[in-house]
């Protein structure tokens, strides 16, 4: 846009916003005009290197990749947001594509993070639960005829047609890249510890009585960098241990009881909630570092603010065994 004679503001996002200044009207509008093709070369040089500068310049693609449309926020968003891919802001979406996911657990929260990766171009989900539809999980495409229906059916439903596109399976069906386990109280560290020991990357989600915890973020393969700097839940169950000598034995009840929440999640908190669980899911498929590896975000009621907590490995857990 134009700011001034002579001057021209490119984006509006502080991280790579740039005004060039100095432009004939002539070459103002080459800029304002030109978006994603080829800008004039007869530009001033100062010009071109503040915008490479800025990450704002890219070679021309060796051609154009073919996205849905429904999917053009994902490629631009991301396109701007992160590093390009070779020139092609498509590649995180094949990448997507070709991933498989896991969600266990699907009340509000699952069938929120289940829906907003089936939206972001994730290729197949793959749902477990035994449980059936509750009155308080109406909404978000769940009708008050699902209530009493089996939760895997509906989730499934919900989500073949809000995403045709999508595949939709139980879980155990393929194999996932990650699995998201919903659980309330606490989760199960029988659950994570299959998970690290069949080395698949999981993100524990737990809705407790008036919040609701995420991550930490596991991934129990081995890495170029130590991967004991990195906690998994035996290593926070630890920890809260250290603190609390009790939490043992509460942990075991809490796991024990399998009992959902009474009265269902609060919408906006499993809004919150799964959609940051679906990001950190997303960070991990595009082959980025999810916020919560190391980490966990609660987000209580009533302001639904995340606040990030930080875990470091405990010395006395055997994770860093299990990955090398």
């Amino acid at each position: 846009m134009r700011r001034a004679p002579g001057e021209v503001q490119i984006g509006t996002d502080s991280r790579w916003a740039v005004r060039v200044s100095g432009l004939t009207d002539r070459q103002a509008d080459r800029f304002v005009t030109a978006g994603d093709r080829p800008l004039d070369a007869r530009l001033p040089a100062p010009a071109l290197d503040l915008l490479h500068d800025a990450g704002l310049l890219r070679a021309p693609p060796r051609s154009v990749p073919r996205i849905r449309a429904e999917l053009a926020p994902e490629a631009v968003g991301y396109g701007l947001s992160r590093a390009n891919d070779g020139n092609d802001d498509s590649a995180v979406l094949r990448r997507r594509d070709r991933a498989a996911v896991g969600i266990v657990g699907l009340d509000r929260l699952g069938i929120t993070v289940a829906g907003v990766l089936a939206a972001a171009g994730v290729g197949t989900i793959l749902l477990d639960d035994p449980g059936t539809v509750r009155a308080g999980e109406v909404g978000g495409g769940v009708g008050a005829e699902d209530v009493g229906q089996d939760r895997t059916r509906v989730a499934a439903s919900v989500l073949r047609r809000q995403n045709p596109r999508v595949r939709v399976t139980r879980r155990g069906a393929a194999s996932p890249d990650v699995v998201v386990t919903v659980a309330t109280d606490a989760a199960d560290p029988g659950t994570a510890l299959d998970l690290m020991t069949a080395e698949i990357a999981h993100l524990p989600v737990v809705v407790r009585e008036a919040d609701v915890v995420v991550g930490p973020f596991v991934d129990p393969r081995p890495r170029a960098t130590s991967r004991a700097a990195w906690p998994c839940l035996r290593c926070v169950d630890l920890h809260r241990a250290e603190l609390d000598p009790a939490w043992p034995v509460v942990l075991s009840h809490l796991t024990a009881r399998h009992q959902p929440t009474a009265t269902g999640l609060p919408a906006a908190l499993a809004a919150v909630a799964g959609g940051l669980a679906a990001a950190e899911v997303l960070a991990h498929l595009d082959g980025d570092t999810p916020v919560t590896l190391g980490a966990q975000y609660e987000i209580p009621l009533p302001s639904v603010e995340p606040r990030l907590r930080r875990w470091v490995a405990h010395p006395e857990c055997g994770c860093a065994t299990l990955a090398s």
